[in-house]
């Protein structure tokens, strides 16, 4: 059985933490929401439970009723974002998926902070804020899902002796 996560960011190494829960997690871009007037950020994403001992097998034609491998609905906010901008994501196309693979934050000039949520294939949002405010919750029951997530660009790093 998981345990549903409820964690709070509010530094670059917490955030470190949220990624470390949050990578290789899938997002549609129509769950992905700028609140201007409430200077909000959210994003419900449908992320791996990496927490959870799972079995090794990535054989695409596994029974997953047997699969100890799961995803949970997990939904982020960012509070105190003054401005969003993104690079090479389909943003008129709704229903395409994106995979999370890390989140950054680090202090900027003026005493703000920007914040990076990096995806899959080159996309990445970029939130600019008054400081790292952040609240991760799942919400509930995770159901079975292929294991381990895989990146094809591994497979294409040759094999060399160090």
């Amino acid at each position: 059985m998981v345990t549903a996560l409820k964690l709070r960011a509010e530094d670059s190494v917490d955030l470190a933490v949220l990624a470390s829960y949050l990578q290789d997690a899938v997002v549609q871009v129509r769950d992905i929401a700028w609140q201007p007037q409430h200077h909000r950020f959210a994003i419900m994403l449908n992320r791996y439970v990496w927490e959870q001992d799972n079995v090794t097998d990535t054989d695409a034609n596994q029974d997953l009723s047997m699969n100890t491998c799961q995803r949970i609905r997990t939904g982020l906010h960012f509070n105190g974002i003054l401005k969003v901008s993104s690079h090479d994501l389909p943003r008129h196309d709704k229903s395409h998926i994106l995979e999370l693979l890390t989140i950054s934050g680090e202090k900027a000039e003026n005493d703000q902070y920007t914040v990076t949520l990096i995806f899959a294939g080159g996309g990445a949002i970029r939130l600019h804020a008054e400081c790292i405010e952040a609240l991760m919750s799942d919400i509930g029951d995770p159901w079975p899902a292929k294991c381990l997530p895989h990146h094809k660009i591994l497979d294409e790093i040759p094999a060399k002796d160090v």
